[in-house]
């Protein structure tokens, strides 16, 4: 599944903002879960997301005016698509948004 978070921050500041708001993002999966990331590149962030049992890859790619969230729903999860690609959007839209 693709997601695209349009923004008007810039590569650097979208992805500065990304980073600032990765360790809040555990406390807001409903229901708990643990959060994993790093980045292989300057522009891509690789996180998996640990819920209910299950592990999420997702992929960010950081560009000057979109982010482009690739996740990988496995099949125990597939009927939850809907409010994951919500959840991811949302928390995406929080941290580009958030204090400058």
């Amino acid at each position: 599944m693709d997601i695209d978070i349009p923004h008007q921050l810039g590569k650097a500041e979208a992805k500065r903002r990304v980073e600032a708001g990765l360790p809040k993002l555990e406390k807001h999966i409903p229901g708990g879960g643990t959060v994993t990331a790093h980045w292989p590149s300057d522009d891509v962030l690789d996180m998996r997301i640990d819920v209910m049992g299950q592990s999420i890859p997702t992929r960010l790619l950081i560009e000057d005016a979109n982010i482009r969230a690739t996740v990988d729903v496995p099949m125990m999860l597939k009927m939850m698509s809907g409010p994951i690609s919500d959840f991811i959007r949302t928390s995406a839209q929080k941290m580009l948004t958030g204090p400058a």
